[in-house]
């Protein structure tokens, strides 16, 4: 889950469980091309974590003789 700051200006409302805030849609936007990026990111990241294992295994060893 990604982690958020919300200036308190956007602030509506809290209490102990959640907080309302009423940002701009252009704000909300951005977030979401971020969060697109991220998601795409850590897909590829994902697909290639074998080779990637593998790779700092091989240097590991190089770095060990």
């Amino acid at each position: 889950m990604p982690l958020i700051k919300i200036p308190k200006h956007y602030l509506v409302s809290q209490d102990e469980d959640s907080i309302t805030v009423d940002v701009p849609e252009s704000i909300l936007l951005n977030w979401q091309r971020d969060y697109e990026k991220i998601t795409k990111a850590k897909g590829i990241l994902k697909d290639k974590k074998k080779e990637i294992l593998t790779h700092l295994n091989t240097l590991r060893q190089e770095w060990d003789e």
